[in-house]
């Protein structure tokens, strides 16, 4: 007789499930992480032309429109 197979564990969840993502941009000193950041973020952070311009971080929230949302939203008015 065969052996059983083995069940497979299901994955264990690291972290909890939310609405929102958290990124960080990294490089080198000078290289335009603060531009492209002003530009994701149609945000004002300093971007000048000289190393270590930016030392604190900055930090924003951009929304990301997802017509799913929308549509659960129009039938199910949360």
């Amino acid at each position: 007789m065969a052996p059983k197979k083995a069940e497979d564990k299901p994955m264990p969840i690291i972290g909890r499930f939310g609405t929102s993502l958290k990124i960080g941009i990294v490089g080198l000193p000078n290289v335009g992480k603060s531009t492209f950041f002003n530009v994701l973020t149609k945000s004002q952070a300093s971007a000048e032309n000289f190393p270590f311009c930016t030392i604190d971080p900055n930090e924003s929230r951009v929304p990301i429109p997802d017509p799913r949302y929308d549509f659960l939203c129009q039938y199910h008015k949360p």
